[in-house]
Formats: structure tokens, C-alpha cells, sequence
């Protein structure tokens, strides 16, 4: 049973596996600069990772190899997404294009994509294959993004196609792999589902705390995306709705220039139920999610997974 004390242990070696690779780089490119390669976050994709592989049967080290995959990937996607949106924050901490500027940040985030790539390599044979679609996937996420930026026409479906991919292949990938990885008996096609469901709650939980969460507790600006012109799914809910439409858009053109508009903007998805609307999305994808998890062949296993989940909806850090 992959119990508290085995999550956090596990948590521990995927840490020190990525801090291994670091210190392979660092004497080429400095310790401060590669700490920003290996260095994790909140650890969710671990996490979802480790809880997943059990409930799919797999052994605990090739979950392990999967989640620091997953956790380099998703480093090299943040340094190239902060150079992309010019932010200076990012887990409370100066972003490295805002210490050495972009072009040292963008080849960081290369090097970040090369390293989950060596962990790719000790996994099934269909999994670097699997990676490198995925890496094509994100890119092509956030090129849609950016070229709806400043765009108040995104339907709920583009914002949904948009996340699927800058933030949902990842999951998918990792998920993917661990189902070729698993020896038991499932549907084969749940995991990668289940896994895409996944990161999209990551990020409409993401998009609703940009605007509900300080900088000091979610670690970055806030509303930064309404900053940088992009309508997430509070925004997407305020705009389709006639009676917050008008004042939404006139404080989201303010957003980042006009201090107080940011608190403004929140204050105005909240009063109409904009947010409300954007947390009911997450608990139903949260369902359908547990639906597939009860499919899984490890039941008890499955049960965590689910646990996991209602608590990545809820968090608020």
C-alpha cells in the first residue's frame, strides 16, 4: 500500500534523482543556474504519478522515473512560459529571465526538456516516442495561447482544447507510460484519459487562483494572465454572461496597468459567479475523473488516487 510515509519517502528520491542530474551540469553551467533546471515544485505530477502507477500495478522505481520526467518537463515548460509572459515571479522566487534575462531562461528550459528526455530513456520503448509528441502538443498549446491573447472571443472550448494540451499532455504522457508500464489487466485507454482530465483541473485551479490567491501564498503577480491579455476560464464564464461582460472587459483592459485593477477584476468574477461557474467545471471533471480511477485494476490504490484528487481541487497553495 503506497501509504503518507511511502509518498513522502518516494517524494524524497525523486528529489535527489533530479538534484543528481543537476550536479552533472553544473559544473558546465554553474550550480544557481542548474538548480533552476532540477529544482521542483509542489510536486503535484509527482504525486499523481506515484498514486496512479500503484493503482495501475507498476513498480514503485519506473512510478519514481516517470514523475521526475514529468517534473522536468514541466520545469522547461515554466522557464520558457515565464520568458513568454515576462514574469518575475514564479514560486515566490525572481524568475531566471528576470535575473539573466530571456535568452539565458529559454536555453535553460532546453536543457530542463533534455533532461526528462535521459530519465525517458530507462522506460518502455514507446516512451520517448510518446514524449516527444507531447512535447509538440504543449508547444502547440501555447502558440493557440498566445494567439488569442488579447482576444475576448475564447469559447469554452477553445479554453478547453488549449489546456488539454499546454497542461493536460504532460499528465497524459506520464499516465500513458505508466499504463505500458502496468502488468495487469485494465483498459488501456482510461489512463491516458484520466491523466489529461487531470492536468485540465490542474490549471482551471491554477486560472481561478490567479485571481482569488496573494502573491505571497500563490508565489506569482496577480491576475497576471489578465495582465498579459489572455482569458482564462473565469474570464471566459464573465464574458459569456451579458450582465458581467461589459464591466469585465473594461477592468481586464486595465489589468496591470491601473493599481487596484487586479483586485478589481477578482472582486467582479467573484460577485458574478464567474468563479462559481469555473469551480462547478472542476468538480465535475474531478467526477468523471474518479469514474475512471474506479477502473482501475489496484482498487484500494484507486481509492488513494481519488483522495489525491479532491485534494488538488480544494488546495489553496
Amino acid at each position: 500500500m503506497l501509504t503518507k510515509t511511502r509518498v513522502e519517502e518516494s517524494l524524497e528520491r525523486i528529489r535527489a534523482g533530479m538534484e543528481a542530474r543537476s550536479r552533472r551540469i553544473a559544473g558546465r553551467v554553474g550550480e544557481q543556474l542548474a538548480a533552476y533546471v532540477s529544482r521542483p515544485g509542489k510536486m503535484l505530477r509527482s504525486r499523481f504519478a506515484l498514486h496512479l502507477g500503484a493503482g495501475l500495478g507498476v513498480e514503485l522505481s519506473k512510478a519514481e522515473t516517470v514523475a521526475r520526467a514529468m517534473e522536468f518537463g514541466h520545469n522547461a515548460s515554466l522557464l520558457h512560459d515565464d520568458c513568454v509572459d515576462e514574469a518575475g515571479l514564479r514560486r515566490g522566487l525572481p524568475t531566471p529571465n528576470a535575473v539573466y534575462g530571456p535568452s539565458v531562461a529559454l536555453l535553460l528550459g532546453d536543457i530542463a526538456f533534455t533532461q526528462a528526455l535521459e530519465e525517458v530513456l530507462d522506460l518502455h520503448p514507446r516512451a520517448v516516442e510518446r514524449m516527444v509528441c507531447t512535447t509538440r502538443e504543449m508547444a502547440i498549446g501555447e502558440l493557440q495561447e498566445e494567439f488569442l491573447r488579447g482576444s475576448a472571443d475564447v469559447s469554452l472550448e477553445a479554453y478547453l482544447g488549449i489546456v488539454s494540451r499546454k497542461t493536460g499532455a504532460l499528465f497524459e504522457w506520464g499516465a500513458a507510460v505508466l499504463s505500458d508500464l502496468s502488468p495487469l489487466e485494465h483498459a488501456q485507454a482510461d489512463p491516458p484519459k484520466l491523466g489529461q482530465a487531470v492536468g485540465i483541473v490542474l490549471q482551471v485551479v491554477d486560472d481561478i487562483h490567479d485571481f482569488t490567491l496573494e502573491g505571497d501564498i500563490s508565489g506569482k503577480e496577480r491576475a497576471k494572465d489578465a495582465a498579459m491579455g489572455r482569458l482564462t476560464l473565469p474570464g471566459v464564464y464573465a464574458v459569456a454572461d451579458p450582465a458581467s461582460r461589459a464591466p469585465f472587459l473594461a477592468i481586464w483592459g486595465a489589468a496591470g496597468k491601473e493599481p487596484g485593477a487586479a483586485d478589481r477584476l477578482a472582486e467582479l468574477v467573484e460577485r458574478s459567479g464567474a468563479l462559481a461557474k469555473a469551480r462547478a467545471k472542476c468538480r465535475a471533471i474531478v467526477r468523471s475523473i474518479q469514474a475512471l480511477a474506479r477502473r482501475l485494476p489496484v482498487q484500494a490504490e484507486a481509492r488513494e488516487l481519488s483522495s489525491f484528487l479532491d485534494v488538488m481541487l480544494k488546495r489553496e497553495f
